[in-house]
């Protein structure tokens, strides 16, 4: 069984957080368990587009702090680094806080843009995966995960959030390879995560994002930073949470098909999220089933004029090139569109909806 430490977290003092940070890697060993002296610490937040701390897209800046002076007091050295789906690094990680976070800590901080190509190991389903160099030119990764919902995985948790050492301009390549089938992202995700294998996952749950997120959900406390060595056994927890069962989270779904779906020991406050939004979307079908009702039955994205301001932030990130401006209207090819819903997740004024 693998453990997952939860502890309750009022708010982003940074006080609070270190007493909880603490709190949830006492009983794994503390900090000394995972880094050592003399290392080269990646910490991976959730940095999925420039956005201030409060509107809970990005992993909050206090948590990361925390977390950077924590492995410089063990005597190595952090580095922050991420690469973002939207804007320039450098308005990323101002906006985000890290940047003062990386002035005031001390550590690097990296956009993780130099893509490498991997071979994996027997038994992968993709024989090869782009990610970035720096991933392996580390000693030790913390994954730092928010809490969101996701309307393509239903959450964005510690395997998830993996997805972000895939080097920006990569990633629309991975979207088009999986196409429409969720399973096959799901495992892109998995064995991404299984290849990089962090040391640790310390999710941020203090606010999380319900609803259709990860961009322009609705912000809920739960009040909880939560930790673990595994981060399917820590997204398992989580999605038991809510209520579901493991595999209604896809990345679970495919672990479990292949026997690895570890066994959960949750120790610490118990978390229970009674009530909590998921996206609108619909859960995949059953495979006779998805030939026929597929385009029936999948969500496609639909625009909100009263609330697009055209500034085409959705053109550039389609990965199909199947949303074009016109004026400063979006339009949608459906018969291009792969479903991804990089359009919703990117957009900061909730003008995309799916239907």
């Amino acid at each position: 069984m693998i453990p997952v430490v939860s502890t309750h977290c009022r708010d982003y003092a940074l006080a609070e957080v270190r007493r909880a940070v603490e709190e949830v890697l006492e009983p794994l060993g503390g900090i000394e368990a995972f880094v050592k002296p003399g290392q080269r610490v990646l910490l991976k937040p959730n940095l999925l587009r420039a956005s201030s701390p409060e509107r809970g897209v990005t992993t909050h800046p206090a948590l990361v702090r925390v977390i950077s002076e924590m492995v410089r007091d063990v005597g190595a050295r952090p580095v922050i680094a991420d690469s973002p789906s939207l804007g320039p690094w450098i308005l990323v990680a101002r906006m985000t806080g890290m940047a003062e976070v990386a002035k005031g800590t001390g550590a690097e901080l990296l956009n993780l843009n130099r893509a490498v190509t991997v071979r994996t190991p027997k038994g992968f389903s993709f024989r090869v995966l782009e990610l970035a160099r720096e991933v392996f030119e580390v000693d030790c990764i913390i994954n730092i995960p928010k809490l969101k919902t996701h309307s393509m995985t239903l959450l964005t948790l510690g395997v998830k959030n993996l997805f972000g050492c895939v080097p920006g301009f990569r990633k629309s390549s991975w979207h088009l390879k999986t196409g429409t089938n969720r399973e096959l992202f799901a495992t892109l995700l998995l064995e991404i995560s299984l290849l990089i294998k962090p040391s640790l996952t310390i999710l941020d749950a203090i606010w999380a994002m319900e609803g259709n997120g990860p961009t322009a959900g609705e912000l809920r406390f739960v009040g909880r930073i939560l930790a673990s060595p595994d981060p399917l056994a820590l997204d398992r927890a989580v999605v038991e949470a809510l209520g579901l069962d493991p595999p209604s989270l896809l990345t679970l779904g495919v672990a479990d098909k292949r026997g690895i779906l570890p066994e959960v020991d949750f120790i610490g406050d118990s978390l229970r999220l009674d009530g909590f939004k998921l996206p609108d979307t619909v859960p995949p079908l059953p495979r006779p089933f998805r030939g026929l009702f597929r385009n029936l039955l999948t969500p496609k994205p639909k625009i909100d004029r009263s609330k697009c301001t055209g500034c085409g932030e959705c053109v550039r990130v389609c990965p199909p090139k199947a949303i074009s401006l016109k004026g400063k209207t979006p339009s949608v090819d459906y018969e291009a569109c792969i479903r991804c819903y990089c359009c919703q997740e990117i957009c900061s004024q909730g003008a995309v909806r799916l239907k």
